[in-house]
């Protein structure tokens, strides 16, 4: 642990303790206050610097790695914001917090899977490891006084759920300093992307350059964050991130001015489905999955058995009716396999009725979607079935697909590859049916033709880098000849390669920036929860 002292300014010392995170030390008259708490071994530092043991711990955020005082400061009042008293002290309702479903599927526009503790089921705010005695609250604007000196509760949004900042005021009232939190750290770089997400597939860096330079406005040049060294030009290194949040986010919308979406044919309507190849439907009641393959046998196969009618009181009927009129009108006699992409109950809810109507179904998927969709419990993703509540958790995946191994439906050929960027465990599936080359990219390739750029859904295990992400699916994909790529949620193009290929530019022109934001461009470290790091589904 280093110990950087701040310059004595009117009686007051700072010291900084810094390891991978920071502690703040303020001294003054015999008494001292700690902002955040990064060890439990601060305690041993300050005893053999003769230091005063804090009277008072103020915390920018709560996360485990800036709140491990637990019992170790016994005569010290802690304070952390108002609304994260619970996530603190409060352990037994914290965690009946998290255990949550999916109840009101009509606001998802609005709130994106936000939940008080995490996203879409899955928990991304974690407590301190011990419970920490609270023994007041405060929020953004209060003052707190401490000795003839006064502690600013200023707003810092971005990193974690209700981040703050304290300016530190002399007597006089002049501002010394503010302790920044993980809003930033030395080098103009964010802490981490994963703490910025703030609901699914939605991050908070987009808005943080205005926080950044509305803290720069200030008086205050001294910045003591909760990671890494001092800034002792701290308003600068601010612009400079600000800036190169800009410049990330513009390159998001560069394309290479060579691609334009080739028109696709709008096929016949059977029902709420619409005709994609011969044989091949793609359901089209703005948003839902199902995808059914049906040979001149009458054989069908149907990819991802879940119409996204959640909230609708007929939606078994509605989807008993399209089944009804495929046998109809398309000679269907029995649907013998069902195709999983991923493992989002949103693409498999159906899955039971499905099963009920042809008993003989089976169900393949990739190896990776497989293991998470026969033990959801076992993997902290969001949007996994259990979070649906419809009334099961898991299902058995009778066969279970890889890369090494073609996969057979009747005489058809069904090749597979990892495909993650919508999430990790996320599979593409290839096959020639009514002669054209189809791809089946489930979410990750989510297209009516136009290209894209970075992608990534952090609570979904997702990292934009050649091995867990969007880069990888699209080196992958450029690697195959499609003629129709048909995705998620009614998602479908023609003149696949080519936008595959403006994808790739745009992704890899883009990508630099953002690994030029996180510490050492470390892009699996910076999107990575700790829990996940080094693991594979």
């Amino acid at each position: 642990m280093t110990d950087e002292l701040a310059p004595k300014v009117s009686r007051v010392e700072i010291h900084t303790l810094t390891d991978e995170q920071s502690s703040h030390l303020i001294v003054a008259d015999g008494a001292s206050v700690l902002i955040d708490c990064h060890s439990p071994r601060v305690k041993d530092w300050i005893r053999r610097q003769q230091l005063p043991m804090p009277e008072l711990i103020l915390h920018t955020h709560v996360q485990p790695e800036h709140c491990r005082e637990a019992a170790t400061f016994p005569k010290a009042r802690i304070l952390v914001h108002k609304e994260l008293r619970e996530l603190a002290a409060d352990h037994i309702g914290y965690q009946d917090a998290t255990k949550t479903t999916w109840k009101n599927p009509q606001a998802w526009p609005v709130t994106l899977g936000r939940e008080k503790y995490g996203i879409g089921g899955a928990v991304t705010v974690i407590p301190p490891e011990e419970p920490l005695k609270v023994a007041d609250t405060f929020t953004a604007g209060h003052r707190i006084a401490w000795q003839s000196h006064e502690f600013e509760v200023i707003d810092l949004p971005g990193h974690s759920r209700h981040h703050v900042g304290f300016v530190l005021h002399q007597p006089a009232g002049d501002p010394l300093c503010v302790f920044i939190g993980d809003l930033f750290c030395d080098g103009a770089l964010v802490v981490n992307v994963y703490d910025l997400e703030s609901a699914y597939s939605t991050t908070t860096l987009p808005e943080l350059p205005n926080t950044l330079r509305n803290l720069a406005s200030r008086p205050e040049q001294l910045y003591l964050p909760a990671t890494g060294p001092v800034m002792h030009d701290g308003p600068d290194q601010a612009h400079r991130l600000a800036d190169k949040i800009d410049a990330y986010e513009k390159a998001l919308t560069w394309t290479s001015g060579t691609y334009d979406p080739a028109p696709k044919p709008e096929g016949d309507s059977i029902g709420r489905y619409c005709r994609r190849a011969e044989g091949v439907s793609q359901l089209a009641n703005g948003g839902g999955n199902c995808i059914m393959f049906i040979d001149d046998q009458g054989r069908g196969l149907m990819v991802d058995p879940g119409p996204c009618d959640f909230g609708s009181k007929t939606a078994e009927q509605d989807f008993i009716a399209d089944l009804e009129r495929f046998e109809n009108d398309c000679g269907l006699h029995n649907v013998e396999v069902a195709l999983l992409t991923h493992f989002h109950g949103d693409h498999f809810d159906m899955m039971p009725l499905l099963r009920e109507r042809y008993p003989t179904c089976r169900i393949a998927a990739w190896d990776l979607v497989a293991r998470v969709v026969q033990a959801p419990h076992e993997y902290p993703y969001a949007c996994r079935m259990p979070w649906y509540n419809v009334g099961f958790d898991a299902i058995k995946v009778d066969h279970i697909l890889n890369e090494k191994q073609t996969y057979y439906w009747n005489d058809i050929e069904i090749s597979s590859c990892h495909l993650p960027g919508h999430c990790y465990a996320h599979a593409a599936y290839f096959l020639t049916f009514g002669g054209q080359r189809i791809a089946l990219t489930g979410d990750t390739i989510k297209s009516h033709g136009d290209s894209v750029s970075v992608e990534y859904i952090i609570a979904n295990h997702s990292v934009p880098d050649e091995n867990d992400g969007i880069l990888k699916a699209y080196r992958t994909m450029v690697t195959h000849e499609v003629d129709i790529n048909i995705g998620g949620h009614g998602s479908h193009f023609v003149g696949c390669n080519a936008m595959y290929e403006e994808s790739l530019r745009r992704i890899e022109h883009a990508l630099p920036l953002l690994e030029a934001l996180v510490p050492d461009g470390d892009i699996p470290r910076a999107f990575l929860r700790p829990w996940l790091a080094g693991r594979k589904t």
